[in-house]
Order: C-alpha cells, then structure tokens, then sequence
C-alpha cells in the first residue's frame, strides 16, 4: 500500500531537501493554475515590446522561407471564413501566401468575401470549383496553387495567433533540415473564449501510432507533400492523420519539431466537436490509414481499437520463434512477497521462452532459505548467491552476466503479474530495433495507478507517470502505449546486448535510486526509444523489501545520487522532452505550470 503521508513527507524531504517541501506545501495551498484568462494574459499575450522585437528578429533571419496556408471551404459559412483569413492577415510574418480553394456547395456570402479579399491582398490565390467536392480534393487544389517552401493547414473557422508564422520561420532558421513543424493548439469559441489546450510532447512516434496527438498547427515542406501527391480521397476524414503518417515514413526524427506554444485556434466546427456518426467514421478511417503505414515501412504489426475503443492500438507480432527471455529478481527474505511474485509468473504467463534469475542477495530467514531451496527445483527457475552488501545496480549486472538470453528483464520481488500476456506484450516492443527498453503499467494493489512511465526533473530528479490516480480517471493517457524518457526498473525489459553496451546499472554512484533513469537515459542518448505500454499489467506492491529509507547513511546516499544525475543529465533534468514546458514541475504531473518555462525565441535572441 502506499505510505502515510507523514512519510511521503519524509521521503520527499530526505530526496529533494526542506525548500522543496515547503514550496510543495505553499503550492498545495492554492488552486493549481487553470487555463483561463488570468493565465492567458500572463503566459501567452504579446505586448508592444514583443511585437516590436518579433519584427526585430524577422528582420534579421538569414532565411525568410514563404509560408503558404492552405485553407479548404466546403460549404463553410461566411463567419467562418472571415475570421481564418483575419487571422492570417494579421500574422507579423508577412512573406506568407493565402491559398483558399471553395467548391460552389459554400454559401454565396463566404464566395464573395473571399473574392473581395483576394481582390485587395495580392498574397491571396483562390481557385473555385463549379462541382461540389471533399475537402481532401479542395485541399489538393490549394496546394497546387501553393508556391512557398512551407505548407502549413487551416480549417475555416480556425484561427492562427498572430505570432504563429513567425514562430513557424524561426524554427526553420534555427533548424534548416526540419521537414516537419507542429505547435500546440486549443479551441476557440465565436466569443474568443479559449479552452481545452493540447500541450503536446515532443516527437513521440508511438504516440502517434496511438492517436493523431501532433494534430494541428502543422507545417510541411512544400516539395515533400507534393511528392506523396497531397491529400488522399479515401482517407477524408482522417485526411490530417493520414498525411502525417506519409510525412514522417521519411523524415528523421531530429527533423520533426515540436513548438510548445499555443499557435493555433480550433473553432467551434472543429473535427472534434462532430458528432458521433462522424467521430465513427473518422477513427475507422484514421485505422485504415495507420494499417497502411504500417505495411509501407514493413512493420510485423496489426491495428486493434484502443480499450475505450476511441484511439489505437498497434499489436507488434513476436518473432515465430519468440526469443529467451531471463527475469531477473532480486530479493532477501521477506518470502511472501518473492513467493507471490515468482508463482504469479509461473501461472500467469502465457509466454513460452521465459526463465526466472532469482537473486539472492544474503537472505537469512530459514522460511526464505527453504524456499530458495525448493526454486532450485523447479524448471525454468535459477537461484543466484550474491553475498555483498546490498546494490540493485550491481545485483543486476551481476546477474546479467550469468544470463545467456538475448532479453533482459529487471523485476523487482514484490510485483505481481496480472493478465497472462504481459510478457508477450513487453517482449513484442523489446525486440523492435528502434526500442532500448519498454515497461508496463503497474498498479499499486488497490487498483490505482503506481507507475505509467517516468519523467525527468519533474516533482524532483523523477516522478512516476499518473501515479495514484485510478485508470479510468487517467484517460487517455493510461490507455495509449507512448514513449517516455524513462521507464520504471520495477519491471523493465531490454535486449542483453545493450544492457552490456552502456555498462548496465551504474553500481558506482546510483547503487539504488535512479539507475533504471540513468539507464534509460543512456539508451536514449543513442538513439534509442524508450516505449511504455498499458497493456503489461503488473501489481507493485512497492519498496516492501527496501527497508527504512530514514537513516542517516540512506538519506546521505540518496542526496548522493541525487547530485550524479542533476550532474550527469542536467539538459533533460531542466527539459524532459515528453513533457511541455507548459506544464508544471513542482506540482503534480501534467498539472497547468503557473508559469511557462520556455523562454520566448524573441527574448532568448536578446539575451
């Protein structure tokens, strides 16, 4: 069970230090910020001195790429139209063209407001259709009226702030090679009320397999869509999604970029506010386009509906003759806790290749003793003798190598698996060649949410995802696999032979806390992803055999490896990149931030 809160107290203070409980304390005293227009005015309005150095600073691009915006009308109303092409007219980057396709479905009034503003703005094109059209074929031919090298989509009835192209050619001037862009984004009522903000994750292509979640503002190299031929008929009303899937088949990661401000206004029409049938139609569509995805770039991989049946789910298939696997488990005395754990693999696991590596680590119980004796044996069970004073990190390494199988898997003594394919399901994630490590969701045992993946320098050095909510009040999040900076060592699968590239756990100076971080973050710092998923189960029933972290040579060596990872990480510590700067550090995970951590680019020029 979780720890009374006196002790979490404790906890929080013997790893972060006293300022960091009182702040705590002083945050939890007053409502978490909300998306409103105090902090609208505070975090995302630009005065005359921003626009002033925004001009400054367009002034003095090395590059002025022309942005042309593509807005398809099919049948929208007047009101509509006009507030898109204001919002475009108003943009403080002025090398931008305005491309709007209308088919003849669209009322007379919205016609003659874009002929009139066309009529007055050269940057304008329009082209119209006698017949009426999809949107996917009006969209089409406003790309082929498209001359800029970037290509960024509207809705009518969407807005773009004023600022948004600039930061759309800032970014192509700080990263020239970008093939793709996209910001975060909210709604926008006909009262110019915002609500719902979507502050996205950087790049997180699991994600993406999971839900369209880089939604809109995006912007594309002009070239590359029309090499894919634009949009496609059959994928209307997913036609977004489906694109971006084409897109980024192609594109390197460091070339897909993330803008963590709000650059884009959904209106009230907005896709998402369709209604069911809609709704329907757009998720079978965006499936279809995800299968197709996966074929092109030869992926051993299904598309299922996600559990709410809302978003996706992608089904990697396992190699036809499943790897071995080695579940390594530490553990002394405290046999409850290691018999339910190793009995709940043993009958729980559907998977066939799988051995147990129980370590034991100077048990001394006689109960403890002879159950050890007796795994001994059993088949697929090994019991390991490490006598040295307690290090999970070396634990591990030292288990490792006396492991032959090519995965590895780093399980603590007091989980419990659930479903019967948990391992099947790790495994199939473990042997992509993108991915260093995936982990599962566990629970604590009454049901609620102890680990969904883990972010960095937040809550402190790392703070579990969701942790303490139940599942259904975690939605979406707890129902989407994704990538995260790290994953939790309380269950963690890996192929052996990266486990041996980068050293294993660091038994040196993070004997205990941290090392499944610092071992994530060593993948990722080669290019691997580390990929969470909803669908391994697993009880935690957490730290029961740690001991007492309140003595004074514990609280020292935490404070210890807590100073070797702000040292060894220090960048992800103030930045984790699944994580929006948006969002608050010191406050409960995904909560609103007060204030934005990310200094704006026309500042960030000045300084």
């Amino acid at each position: 069970m979780r720890q009374p809160w006196l002790l979490r107290v404790f906890w929080l203070w013997r790893e972060e230090g006293l300022a960091y409980v009182l702040q705590r304390a002083r945050l939890r005293l007053r409502p978490v910020a909300a998306y409103d227009p105090d902090w609208i005015n505070a975090n995302d309005r630009l005065t005359p001195a921003d626009i002033a150095r925004i001009r400054e600073r367009i002034a003095a691009f090395a590059a002025a790429p022309c942005i042309s915006v593509l807005l398809p009308v099919n049948g929208s109303r007047a009101d509509d139209v006009r507030r898109s092409i204001e919002s475009v007219l108003a943009q403080l980057y002025e090398r931008w063209e305005l491309c709007i396709a209308a088919d003849r479905s669209s009322p007379p009034a919205a016609l003659a407001l874009i002929e009139s503003h066309a009529a007055r703005d050269r940057r304008i094109k329009t082209t119209f259709a006698d017949a009426a059209e999809t949107v996917s074929e009006t969209g089409n031919r406003a790309l082929a009226a498209a001359s800029g090298e970037l290509v960024a989509l509207l809705d009518a009835g969407d807005r773009l702030a004023a600022h948004a192209l600039y930061m759309v050619a800032e970014e192509a001037n700080r990263f020239p090679d970008t093939t793709v862009i996209y910001t975060d984004e909210d709604r926008i009522d006909q009262q110019g009320r915002r609500s719902d903000p979507q502050f996205k994750s950087d790049w997180n292509p699991d994600l993406l397999r999971s839900r369209d979640y880089i939604g809109r503002l995006v912007v594309y190299r002009r070239g590359r869509m029309a090499e894919l031929g634009g949009f496609r008929r059959e994928f209307d009303a997913s036609r977004d999604y489906d694109l971006a899937l084409r897109v980024i088949e192609c594109a390197p990661p460091a070339t897909i970029r993330h803008v963590p401000w709000v650059l884009y206004h959904a209106g009230p029409g907005a896709a998402s506010s369709a209604g069911g049938a809609a709704n329907a139609e757009r998720t079978r569509q965006a499936r279809a386009s995800l299968a197709e995805h996966l074929a092109r770039v030869g992926l051993a991989a299904t598309v299922e509906p996600s559990r709410s049946g809302k978003f996706h789910r992608v089904r990697w298939r396992l190699p036809e003759r499943p790897p071995a696997v080695s579940l390594v488990i530490p553990t002394r005395d405290r046999v409850r806790l290691l018999q339910t754990a190793v009995e709940s693999i043993l009958t729980r696991t559907a998977y066939p290749a799988y051995e147990i590596v129980v370590v034991d680590n100077q048990s001394r119980e006689p109960e403890a003793l002879a159950y050890l004796d007796r795994l001994e044996e059993r088949p697929r069970v090994r019991v390991l003798r490490y006598d040295f004073p307690f290090n999970f990190s070396a634990l591990n390494n030292f288990a490792a190598r006396h492991c032959e199988s090519p995965l590895l898997g780093l399980v603590n003594n007091d989980v419990e698996a659930i479903n019967p394919d948990w391992l099947s399901e790790l495994v199939s994630h473990a042997v992509r060649p993108e991915v260093g490590a995936v982990g599962p969701m566990l629970y604590y045992p009454d049901g609620t949410i102890q680990s969904a993946g883990i972010l960095v320098g937040v809550m402190g050095t790392a703070n579990s995802c969701l942790a303490g909510l139940k599942r259904e009040d975690a939605l979406p999040r707890a129902e989407l696999v994704q990538n995260y900076s790290a994953v939790t060592g309380a269950c963690l699968l890996t192929r052996a032979e990266l486990f041996a590239a980068v050293g294993g756990l660091d038994a040196a100076e993070l004997a205990v806390a941290y090392n499944d971080v610092d071992y994530c973050l060593k993948l990722r710092e080669r290019g691997y992803l580390v990929t969470w998923t909803p669908y391994a189960e697993l009880f935690h029933h957490e730290s029961a055999t740690r001991g007492s972290d309140a003595t004074a040579e514990n609280a020292l060596r935490f404070h210890r490896e807590q100073r070797a990872m702000a040292s060894r990480w220090p960048q992800v510590l103030r930045h984790d990149p699944y994580y929006n700067p948006n969002l608050a550090k010191s406050d409960r995970p995904f909560a609103l931030s007060e204030q934005r951590r990310v200094v704006a680019p026309w500042l960030a020029a000045r300084a």
